[in-house]
């Protein structure tokens, strides 16, 4: 179970969702008759990510919502972070602003609450990304809270996402015509 688990977490920031959602769901099952509760509702929003990659937002929202009500059945807060950011990533990817940011700001309050510095350093790109895309004269707004994620991931050494993050500062720089600081910043990655 664990290593399906691992193996699907890999290929999210990968991209590869078809190869994601068959190891998530083959821990799933495993989780699932040893009756690891407390990991189930993570493997949840992994794969509800796994089938957002696959353009699938419908059945990542169904899988995110038994996350949700797994995590208010169990009453244990751990990681609960990691599904909310996944709620923003959905709602982000179906044009939902407003659902996106809210989700992303208890991910973040979650994440800090928790000590859950990776799930903190993923809700700052989120935010930044949001906001971004919500308010164009909110530039610096945006770029200050991906540079938080950046650093905090680029800290905790998680390299994959470091370079997304890294990419999603570069897209903002080229969306606001700063051309040559998108290039450096790329170049640093």
């Amino acid at each position: 179970s664990w290593v399906e688990f691992l193996y699907g977490c890999m290929l999210i920031p990968k991209g590869d969702g078809e190869r994601a959602v068959k190891h998530l769901q083959n821990s799933i099952e495993y989780f699932e008759k040893l009756g690891a509760v407390a990991v189930l509702p993570v493997a949840w929003s992994l794969l509800a990510l796994g089938y957002n990659l696959l353009g699938e937002s419908g059945t990542a929202l169904i899988y995110l919502e038994k996350m949700l009500e797994m995590k208010a059945s169990t009453e244990m807060s751990g990681f609960l972070s990691l599904g909310h950011v996944a709620l923003s990533r959905v709602h982000l990817d179906l044009g939902n602003l407003s659902e996106a940011r809210m989700y992303a700001e208890q991910a973040l309050k979650l994440g800090q609450m928790n000590h859950e510095k990776y799930c903190e350093g993923l809700s700052y790109l989120q935010l930044g990304s949001i906001v971004a895309k919500m308010d164009k004269s909110k530039t610096e707004e945006a770029e200050e809270y991906i540079l938080q994620g950046v650093n905090i991931l680029d800290g905790l050494e998680t390299k994959p996402y470091y370079a997304i993050g890294s990419l999603i500062l570069a897209e903002l720089y080229m969306n606001t015509g700063r051309k040559e600081k998108a290039l450096e910043t790329l170049r640093m990655t």
